[in-house]
Parts: C-alpha cells; sequence; structure tokens
C-alpha cells in the first residue's frame, strides 16, 4: 500500500498567512501597494467584512485603496485586504473590508516610494 504525503507551506509574516496560493498583491508586505478599481461592467465592487461576507460599501472604478493583506478562499478566489483611499463618498474613506482581487490594478513602492512592481 502506497501512501501520499502532501506538505502544507504557510508564509507567516505580521500581517496574515498565505497558504499554497496565488500571490496576493499585498504578499510583498515591506512594500506599500496602492490599487484602482477596474473592469466593473456594472453596480460596484463590493467591501465586505470579510472573504465573501455580506457587504457594507461598494466602490467603484477608478477609486483608489491600499492592500494590506489577503487570502485565498476554497474556490480559488483572492481576496485582498484594502484600507480605502478614495472611494465614492467621504462615508467610505478610511474604510477596510474585503474585495474580490480580480478587479483591482496595483503597484507597489518601496520605502522611498520607488516603483518596485505593477500589475
Amino acid at each position: 500500500m502506497q501512501y501520499k504525503l502532501s506538505f502544507s507551506l504557510a508564509i507567516l509574516t505580521g500581517l496574515g498567512v498565505l497558504m499554497n496560493a496565488p500571490s496576493t498583491r499585498a504578499d510583498i508586505y515591506d512594500a506599500t501597494v496602492i490599487c484602482t478599481v477596474r473592469g466593473i461592467q456594472s453596480g460596484q465592487l463590493a467591501l465586505r467584512p470579510e472573504p465573501n461576507g455580506s457587504p457594507f460599501a461598494g466602490l467603484n472604478n477608478g477609486n483608489v485603496v491600499r492592500a494590506v493583506g489577503g487570502t485565498l478562499d476554497a474556490n480559488g478566489t483572492v481576496w485582498e485586504d484594502v484600507i480605502v483611499i478614495d472611494g465614492p463618498n467621504s462615508q467610505v474613506e478610511g474604510r477596510r473590508g474585503y474585495v474580490n482581487g480580480n478587479y483591482l490594478s496595483c503597484k507597489w513602492y518601496d520605502e522611498q516610494g520607488n516603483l518596485i512592481r505593477e500589475d
């Protein structure tokens, strides 16, 4: 009888845990990750208290967030943990929550403000 062993690789940082997942945008934790909402065809991008949770606010194309972490759900969706920098109104700005990472275009900056990566 053969047994198949599988190992999980966990990367633990001060801001989150990633388990065998495609990279979330905040995977470079010593960088500042600024993202713009894009690709929404109708409605808004839901801002949620937890991945796939009930939305408490919505973001529009062009709104800006800072990614501070992320996670992968059982369906393979990357959920970015974000803080709203420039939202649709002042009541949303500064709020923190999760958004579907498929609707973000991001840039990574080092401590000196130099662009080091973008998608």
